[in-house]
């Protein structure tokens, strides 16, 4: 599963510099897209839910090169205005509840670059959610379904 969808999200984060992976948990996608891409690669969870040191052991097992970092205590994203070219997510906001999927979707707004890509990969059952709660933010530039998942690319208006 974790292969089919870095295969997924290869074409879409291709030509991006500096790439964020938001909920990243095991880190096993992450690695996968920063060896196949040689990206410059952030990844980020609630570590108090996720122990950080299985996505450190998959990053040291595999020599990836990717830079952790923590959310801070509102669930803010600790990262400067306009650093990503693209962030993805795969099967993390569907875990929040609809007040923290809109404050993560600000966030992820506030650390793309102009017409940066904000990738979701998730559950056919919040695809309705998603789109609701994104609209107003980004634009959406592509949607697909393919076993059992939602595809949507958004970008930054």
């Amino acid at each position: 599963e974790m292969i089919y969808v870095a295969r997924r999200l290869y074409p879409l984060l291709k030509g991006s510099k500096k790439v964020l992976d938001l909920g990243c948990g095991n880190g096993l996608i992450a690695v996968l897209l920063q060896k196949m891409l040689g990206i410059e690669l952030y990844a980020i969870d609630d570590w108090n839910k996720v122990p950080k040191e299985e996505l450190m052991r998959n990053i040291q097992i595999d020599n990836a090169k990717i830079t952790l970092g923590d959310f801070n205590s509102s669930f803010g994203l600790p990262y400067p205005d306009s650093s990503f070219d693209a962030v993805y997510s795969v099967m993390f906001l569907w875990n929040l509840r609809k007040e923290m999927r809109r404050k993560i979707s600000s966030e992820v707004n506030r650390v793309l670059k102009d017409g940066g890509k904000f990738i979701i990969v998730d559950t056919f059952v919040i695809r309705s959610k998603i789109k609701r709660e994104l609209e107003g933010l980004f634009k959406l530039e592509w949607y697909g379904e393919e076993n059992a998942f939602s595809f949507f690319i958004w970008s930054r208006r």
